[in-house]
């Protein structure tokens, strides 16, 4: 439903993090200090806002960033004791269409999951997971599958995430960009967002990071 009212194309979502965005979701990237946390997500009055880790790889990012919003979509006010596990299969659905993704998954081998994460730009991992709850993968076949990327090393550093295509908020640069055009200072614009002055981590002031040549 959510990607029928936001017209969204069938098959791959891409530049997930701009959808999210046009839709009026305020997101904020900080670095956690930690890989155990990916990402939060509440209402505050009318709008969304999510607050997600910078470190983590492109792939999980995404994940999380589908799991945030199925959160604000599922569980706005409403609580659940199943809430996480809702979320996940919200962020599979959103992020690989039954429909759609199934006849792609046969045949559940690590070249094959490579290959798809190119192409709906989710882990192998979430690609093994979706295969086995849509019956595609038995439970052995599951397991053998996590085996092998262990041991190659892949279940905590797969292939393929540098190919992905980042995914960077803009929102918040571009409210502080108008906030600047409409004649506030920064210090006007860090007393609005509740930061001080010299708070060095403030988005709305900060300038946008740009690609250099080494």
């Amino acid at each position: 439903m959510v990607r029928a009212q936001w017209r969204m194309p069938v098959g791959p979502v891409r530049h997930l993090m701009r959808w999210l965005e046009s839709a009026g979701c305020v997101i904020f990237e900080e670095d956690f200090g930690t890989p155990r946390v990916d990402g939060l997500s509440q209402w505050i009055d009318d709008h969304p806002v999510m607050l997600i880790n910078r470190v983590v790889p492109v792939d999980r990012k995404r994940l999380t960033l589908a799991h945030e919003l199925g959160h604000l979509v599922l569980h706005n006010g409403v609580a659940s004791p199943d809430a996480e596990h809702e979320a996940n299969e919200f962020a599979a659905e959103f992020l690989m269409p039954a429909h759609v993704i199934k006849p792609d998954l046969r045949p559940v081998t690590l070249g094959r999951l490579r290959d798809l994460k190119a192409v709906w730009g989710v882990s192998m991992q979430a690609l093994c997971e979706r295969s086995h709850s849509l019956g595609v993968l038995s439970a052995a076949d599951r397991t053998k599958i996590y085996k092998a990327l262990g041991v190659r090393g892949w279940r905590t550093s797969e292939p393929g995430g540098d190919q992905l295509a980042p995914e960077e908020p803009r929102l918040v640069a571009a409210i502080g960009d108008a906030l600047r055009d409409k004649g506030l200072s920064d210090r006007e614009i860090a007393d609005l967002a509740g930061f001080s002055e010299q708070a060095g981590d403030n988005p709305f002031t900060q300038p946008p990071r740009r690609l250099q040549a080494v």
